[in-house]
Parts: structure tokens; C-alpha cells; sequence
């Protein structure tokens, strides 16, 4: 299997984890959100972690509410100690799923805590 696409061990701390459980928060009990793959990502002066997330919808769908969370995401501001969200993008969207590209840096300024 690539690597790309083996499942992934939560960690608590995990900034992926994180990610996941703060975009669940925001889209409500009757979603599930899912890390599809993550891949290391590197600039010339930033180092961090792509994600490709899916949320899906169970139940009864309100598509205003589904509306409001994909405007929402872009400019929401996720609290991931040592890292920031540098990009993110609602890359589909149907009735029941949302597809979704988060870019995390290491915060050069905020280092993650130690256990």
C-alpha cells in the first residue's frame, strides 16, 4: 500500500488529529470527518503537512448550514500548538460530503509543547 494512503495512528496531540476533531467541532454531531491522506510539504523557508480530509453528513442535511461550514472553513482559525494553518480549501462538495485540503506549518515562532 503507498504510503500516502495507510491509515494513520491518532495521537491526541497529533496536528492531524487535532485538525480533525476542530472541523468536526465546527460541522456539527451529525458529521464524520476523515484524514483520505497526508503527505509531508516543504518551501524553501516552511516545513509542514498537507492533509486531504473528507466530511461526511449522516442524516438529514441543512443546506445552509452545510453552506455556512464551507465558507466558514477558509477563515476559521484552528487552535494546533506549534503548528498554523496556512491554507485551507473546500476542493468538493455534494449533499452529504465535503472534500477538503488543509496545508499545516510548524510555527517557527511556537514550537509544540512536550508531553
Amino acid at each position: 500500500m503507498p504510503a500516502e494512503r495507510m491509515p494513520r495512528k491518532a495521537h491526541a496531540r497529533d496536528p492531524g488529529s487535532l485538525l480533525t476533531r476542530q472541523i468536526a467541532e465546527l460541522a456539527g454531531s451529525q458529521s464524520h470527518v476523515s484524514v483520505q491522506r497526508e503527505r509531508p510539504w516543504a518551501s524553501i523557508t516552511f516545513a509542514g503537512t498537507r492533509y486531504c480530509l473528507t466530511i461526511d453528513l449522516e442524516g438529514e442535511t441543512n443546506p445552509e448550514e452545510w453552506q455556512k461550514l464551507a465558507e466558514l472553513l477558509p477563515d476559521h482559525e484552528f487552535a494546533i500548538p506549534g503548528h498554523f494553518v496556512a491554507d485551507i480549501l473546500v476542493t468538493e462538495q455534494s449533499e452529504k460530503r465535503m472534500g477538503v485540503e488543509a496545508l499545516l506549518i510548524f510555527d517557527p515562532v511556537q514550537p509544540p509543547r512536550s508531553h
